[in-house]
């Protein structure tokens, strides 16, 4: 049996990752428009009023701009070498964090190689996607499972740490804030608040309080939700998520100019009615954590597997209520389909709906691919947004899963 804690598959996969990101270092991609806009803090220019490129913001924080900073005058190629290679490391730690985790821990040599196995063909996609267009998700998300990982086991400073880190860098980790409240860990919400705070108003040791104020302000106008830019959010044929679903779905000339010349609304409303519907449609997943969660205020998850699911639950909405997500971003749905995948090979055979369960779970790990396995129809795929509803075809999956699991004579880590 394949044993990843040898030394051998670990320098295989360092191999593998820095010639993959060799290959996948030349052109710009998003990792230029940091750079560009870390350069332009020495301008002391507003790096979110410009635009760079072909017209795209710098949507991330003053912070991650001020750390990039130093790498400026460096040779491009090198530095996005470094960043490529260090979100492919991260990815294969997330990997091998699950590998150690109670829920491989639970099953077979044979099992858990199939199961690692698994997950990473069916995250590929979206692996192969960040690091090409150099982005930044799967730093957000190893900041979200690593520091939860931590705050679990006793640890809230690193752990609160890494979770503002995430936070102050693409707000979307914020989510597990109210979560973390939620739970009872009061220590680990406090420290991830004040952490923020810092990470927020550190800049202006650096830059000088007037300028940092000055970013931070434009940054939350950009970033606000309650844009039109990002109520219509359809800039790009890429984008996915509830709010580009929902103004797909409604709005029959929505001003996309790269829509395909098909018919996808159901229906025609203004603009002002669309918005009231992305909100409610959000408010309604947000509130649906309360079935995962099972109205038990201040207390911890009845076992690590709950826990799983319900963390994961959080991790799926972040692509589908935040605006302006690319495809990429739905490496987010992957825990979740890890955790639903991981419950069928523990417990298969006892599980009443597992042939059903099984048919989605293969049709949603083919349409996260079909990109990868029939690439000359993505246009198509974009355009229908498949992946937000793969992704939505989850919850009911996880919520099933989630009442089963509540059972005590289950094959589940306790």
């Amino acid at each position: 049996m394949i044993n990843f804690n040898r030394k051998y598959w670990k320098w295989l996969i360092i191999l593998l990752s820095a010639a993959y990101c060799v290959f996948e270092v030349n052109g710009r991609g998003d990792f230029y428009i940091f750079l560009s806009a870390a350069n332009d803090l020495n301008l002391q220019e507003n790096i979110f009023d410009k635009k760079y490129v072909d017209g795209y913001h710098y949507y991330y924080s003053v912070l991650f701009a001020l750390i990039l900073k130093p790498f400026v005058a460096l040779p491009f190629f090198w530095v996005k070498f470094v960043w490529l290679f260090l979100n492919a490391l991260l990815f294969f730690n997330l990997l091998q964090m699950l590998y150690k985790s109670a829920f491989a821990n639970q099953l077979s040599n044979r099992q858990k190689n199939i199961f690692l196995f698994l997950v990473f063909i069916v995250s590929l996609r979206f692996f192969i996607n960040n690091i090409h267009h150099s982005q930044i998700t799967i730093l957000i998300l190893w900041c979200c499972i690593k520091g939860l990982i931590l705050i679990s086991d006793n640890k809230p400073i690193p752990g609160a740490l890494i979770l503002a880190l995430g936070i102050n860098i693409k707000l979307l980790p914020i989510v597990f804030v109210p979560y973390l409240i939620y739970r009872g860990y009061f220590k680990a919400a406090l420290l991830t608040a004040l952490f923020y705070i810092v990470f927020m108003f550190f800049p202006s040791l650096i830059i000088g309080h007037q300028y940092n104020m000055a970013l931070l302000s434009t940054w939350g106008a950009l970033i606000n939700p309650t844009n039109q830019i990002h109520v219509l959010d359809v800039d790009e044929r890429s984008f996915h998520g509830l709010s580009t679903l929902l103004a797909t779905l409604f709005i029959k000339d929505v001003p996309d100019v790269y829509a395909l010349k098909i018919s996808r609304n159901i229906a025609d409303v203004s603009i002002e009615s669309l918005s009231k519907i992305i909100l409610v449609t959000r408010l309604i997943l947000i509130a649906f954590t309360l079935y995962f969660l099972r109205l038990k205020f201040f207390t911890k998850a009845k076992t690590v597997f709950l826990q799983c699911v319900e963390t994961s639950y959080i991790l799926l909405l972040i692509p589908l209520i935040f605006p302006h997500q690319q495809h990429y971003a739905f490496l987010f749905a992957i825990p979740a389909f890890t955790t639903i995948m991981y419950f069928l090979i523990a417990n298969g055979i006892t599980y009443k709906h597992r042939k059903a369960t099984i048919a989605l779970m293969i049709f949603i790990a083919l349409c996260f691919n079909l990109k990868l396995l029939l690439g000359e129809f993505n246009d198509y795929y974009d355009h229908f947004k498949l992946i937000t509803y793969c992704a939505l075809l989850l919850i009911p999956l996880l919520a099933d899963v989630s009442k089963k699991a509540s059972g005590q004579k289950l094959n589940l880590p306790i």
